[in-house]
């Protein structure tokens, strides 16, 4: 028995270790819903019930990396809605768990004095927890369809945060965001619906030989559904309208962590879902080739147009919207060149996730960086602005070294990332001497350079300059939001001073797993961020955005306000919309005339049926009418008959009766005649059985006599006087025996004639 306890604990220790990933979602996903019914007097219960819930994701999230490096973990409710509810989480799951865990955390510490200045702050709590455990359900979900579920709600939360203030800019914008996270959801659905319409099955599984002829549209339809809350272009326009009416931790976690669930689903249709389990074939290859492609160059535009719009913008949050846009393009164009290089993808691979690893931190830093500004000077425009390094050091100090990081200087996070992207496209360019990904890499270098313009405009605008008059005054940053800023930039800087270490323990693994070889695999291992190669490609990147900022700063192009119908909602969304609307009223015009007409032929043929049946009706009445003056005839006559055979019924009655007493009286009389006749019966029986008696006694004597008779005769004596005298006594004797009889017969008549005339 003890030498199973240890087996037996062991057993238990896999099962409860098995099942985090259910706690892990199920633990804030509870909380957020039990924290709106917290009173709002009770705000610092309010604030450390939400702190631990956010801290008790990030130990669960910590429990399961020993379990992750040792395998993938899965635990499943098959009965859930029929589907069944399945969690995996292997290593790339893992790393965006952590990233949200740990981030979201902050963000939670950042809003004690946030949201101190704001209001509904039990709703937004609430939200803010239960929108953890959504996001977290998407990367540790072990499927489609339950990653779906949770993206779904992870949008409809997410809905709540952006309309916080609940303006008119507000609620616009979350309409906005409802729309396309609704038309993502949509594209979402209908591409799983035909996965499982093609392959049988909803997993995260390698089936690109099983999609068959729609698989083009599938993946469209998966790049449209994660694409939108990735911010993709030209997909994105819902950001730059969300954050800057977002409360700033919010918008932190909206463009830090929630656009990479959207980076994770592309991640994993294009690197798991369209691959094979075996070897590729030629047609496949040709075909993963293209998409990469079509991939890189979305993400090529998406960095590129993001660059530019951030660099026109005068709104801080603004230019981190479309700061966030620029860099989820970064992480497509990684991906794209993973997809297209096949095994040789290492590098794209390994770049495009430690990006989002780096994206994660720096940008959520300076989304609470800026909201800090915002907290205390309640402006968001630059030329508002100004002379904020003075007033808060430590805000500006995190904050050069957050751009830094984005920017990709060597020595902080944004290098290694951007470095690993930039030697994929050139790996590429080496194994496929194609224009187009030439092409591709100059664009990187010069979107590279105009992050760096626009993050030197946004730092002069809020910390250098004069301090304006109406801001001129101390501020005191709360604790909490310096441990929070303090932390980012610490993490920002030790990633990039030891890159390292994330790339060897965290990006190389699942690369083996993902079964990637060759020359960037190798390339991969040990790789030297410091040497002259990249460090080169980072100094032309810094140099060539000096000869763009100086002249465009001198000259104003970074304030030119491009046209309205130069946007992207004008040359796209809103022509689209609107020919949308007109085939929508042309389909709706066109099904209303065929109904009409339906129902104006299907009314003709009920109006002649119901002609038809009003004719039969009306000789139905006709005859009921016929039949019914017959029927009352009938009835009269019944009716009379009836009386008569009444009458006749009374007056046989009447007679009946009298019969029955006549009847009556006579069985009473009879009755008393019976009575009487029978007592005389009884007399006459008793006087009867005296005469018998008498009787006897007369024929005892007669016999004496006979027998002394026969003596007699027995004797001899004469025979002729013997005979006279014989036949003298037998006459006289016989003569005797009639009277007794007449007599009694005449007795009875007597009694009888008596009586009978006495009833």
């Amino acid at each position: 028995m003890f030498a199973a306890a240890p087996e037996l604990l062991s057993d238990l220790s896999r099962v409860y270790y098995s099942s985090l990933p259910l706690w892990i979602t199920l633990l804030p996903l509870l909380t957020g819903i039990g924290l709106y019914f917290v009173k709002n007097s009770a705000e610092t219960l309010r604030k450390v019930v939400s702190l631990l819930a956010s801290l008790a994701v990030l130990v669960g999230v910590m429990l399961l990396l020993p379990m992750v490096l040792s395998g993938t973990v899965k635990y499943d409710l098959i009965d859930f809605m029929q589907m069944g509810l399945f969690f995996e989480v292997d290593l790339v799951g893992w790393i965006f768990a952590f990233l949200i865990a740990f981030i979201w955390s902050l963000a939670t510490l950042f809003s004690f004095a946030y949201m101190d200045f704001e209001h509904n702050r039990r709703r937004y709590y609430s939200v803010l927890i239960f929108t953890l455990g959504a996001t977290l359900g998407v990367v540790l979900a072990g499927d489609f369809f339950t990653l779906f579920l949770f993206f779904e709600m992870m949008t409809l939360s997410s809905f709540i945060l952006v309309i916080h203030e609940q303006n008119r800019e507000a609620m616009q914008a979350g309409i906005l965001y409802l729309y396309l996270g609704i038309a993502g959801g949509l594209a979402l659905l209908f591409a799983i619906m035909m996965l499982y319409s093609a392959t049988g099955t909803v997993n995260i599984v390698p089936v690109l030989e099983d999609l068959g002829a729609n698989r083009t549209l599938i993946y469209i339809m998966f790049l449209i559904g994660f694409g939108v809350k990735a911010g993709l272009v030209p997909l994105h326009i819902w950001l730059p309208q969300a954050h800057p009416v977002a409360p700033s931790p919010a918008s932190a976690l909206l463009s830090g962590i929630m656009i990479k669930a959207g980076a994770y689903g592309i991640f994993r249709v294009s690197l798991i879902l369209f691959t094979s389990p075996g070897e590729i074939g030629a047609a496949d290859a040709s075909y993963l080739f293209n998409v990469g492609s079509v991939l890189m160059w979305i993400g090529i535009i998406t960095m590129l147009s993001g660059a530019i719009m951030a660099l026109l913008q005068s709104n801080m949050k603004r230019i981190l919207a479309y700061s966030s846009v620029s860099q989820i393009g970064y992480i497509a164009t990684g991906l794209g060149a993973a997809v297209f290089m096949g095994t040789e993808g290492a590098m794209g691979f390994a770049g495009a996730i430690y990006h989002i690893i780096n994206h994660a931190f720096f940008k959520a830093g300076l989304f609470m960086m800026v909201g800090t500004i915002y907290l205390y000077t309640h402006e968001l425009e630059l030329s508002k602005l100004g002379g904020m390094f003075k007033k808060m050091p430590l805000v500006g100090i995190t904050f050069i070294i957050a751009a830094f990081g984005i920017a990709g200087i060597p020595g902080f996070n944004g290098y290694p990332s951007k470095t690993l992207i930039h030697d994929a496209l050139l790996i590429a360019i080496k194994f496929n001497d194609l224009f187009s990904i030439e092409l591709a890499e100059k664009i990187f270098t010069l979107t590279s350079a105009l992050t760096i313009c626009y993050f030197i405009k946004l730092f002069r605008g809020v910390f250098l300059g004069p301090v304006p008059e109406k801001l001129d005054r101390e501020y005191k940053l709360a604790l909490s939001i310096k441990a929070v800023l303090t932390t980012f930039a610490a993490i920002i800087v030790a990633i990039g001073l030891f890159p390292n270490f994330i790339l060897e323990r965290f990006l190389v693994p699942p690369a083996e797993f993902l079964k990637y070889e060759g020359y960037a695999m190798d390339h991969l291992y040990h790789f030297n961020f410091f040497e002259w190669h990249p460090v080169e490609a980072m100094l032309v990147v810094i140099i060539l955005a000096v000869v763009i900022y100086l002249p465009g700063a001198y000259r104003n192009w970074f304030s030119w306000q491009p046209p309205p119908w130069l946007s992207i909602y004008a040359l796209l969304y809103r022509p689209l919309t609107h020919r949308l609307m007109i085939l929508t009223c042309k389909a709706g015009l066109i099904l209303d005339s065929s109904v009409d007409n339906a129902y104006n032929q299907s009314g003709s043929a009920a109006r002649n049926m119901c002609d038809y049946v009003g004719n039969i009706d009306h000789g139905l009445d006709s005859f009921y009418h016929k039949w019914g003056l017959i029927g009352s005839k009938l009835a009269e006559r019944s009716r009379d008959m009836d009386q008569k055979l009444d009458g006749f019924y009374q007056r046989s009655g009447q007679a009946a009766r009298k019969l029955a007493d006549k009847s009556a009286d006579m069985d009473s009389a009879l009755d008393k005649a019976y009575q009487k006749t029978g007592k005389a019966a009884q007399n006459l029986a008793k006087q009867s059985s005296d005469l018998d008696k008498a009787i006897n006694v007369v024929y005892d004597q007669a016999g004496k006599k006979t027998r002394d008779e026969v003596e007699k005769r027995l004797a001899g004596k004469q025979e002729k006087h013997d005979k006279a005298e014989s036949d003298k006594w037998s006459t006289k004797n016989l003569s005797f025996d009639n009277l007794l009889l007449v007599l009694v017969l005449g007795i009875v008549l007597f009694i009888i004639f008596y009586f009978g005339r006495s009833s």
